[in-house]
């Protein structure tokens, strides 16, 4: 009996895993949480969305919105940008820490920012001349990577 409830449980835990596990595509805006389409409306209202991919895992879900110009945000499930990848064109400076744009505009005056990336930690730049940057979690700058 012992072994027949074991298996009962461990074969539920299993389906619960690939049930929660799996990414979905989709071009319904309405489907970011509200501070990310908050975001996306104020500083890529021009951009051309092209998806939007859904990742949900067991205890998270995270967005990534994909436009046609080759821009790609990844939101956490709160709606958070955790990275901005403009490749061609620059960040958008209002979406970024202040002395982060300070220094970059102080130091590298005629480049700009076209990656960010950001966890608990720090922050990562990339730099138009493809130059890395390392910011501490307030925005100081902590290094770099070329």
């Amino acid at each position: 009996m012992k072994k027949y409830f074991v298996f009962l449980a461990v074969s539920l835990f299993t389906i619960q895993f690939a049930k929660a596990d799996h990414d979905m595509l989709t071009m319904d805006m309405g489907r970011l949480p509200q501070k990310a389409q908050e975001l996306v409306r104020t500083h890529f209202a021009q951009e051309k969305l092209s998806y939007i991919k859904i990742e949900e895992e067991i205890l998270s879900t995270d967005y990534e919105a994909r436009f046609e110009s080759g821009t790609e945000i990844e939101f956490t499930g709160s709606g958070e940008w955790k990275s901005i990848d403009c490749r061609y064109s620059a960040v958008p400076e209002a979406v970024m820490p202040a002395n982060i744009v300070a220094y970059v505009k102080q130091n590298f005056p005629n480049v700009h920012i076209t990656k960010i990336e950001k966890d608990g930690r720090y922050y990562e730049v990339e730099l138009s001349n493809r130059l890395d940057l390392y910011f501490d979690h307030n925005g100081n700058y902590a290094g770099f990577d070329d």
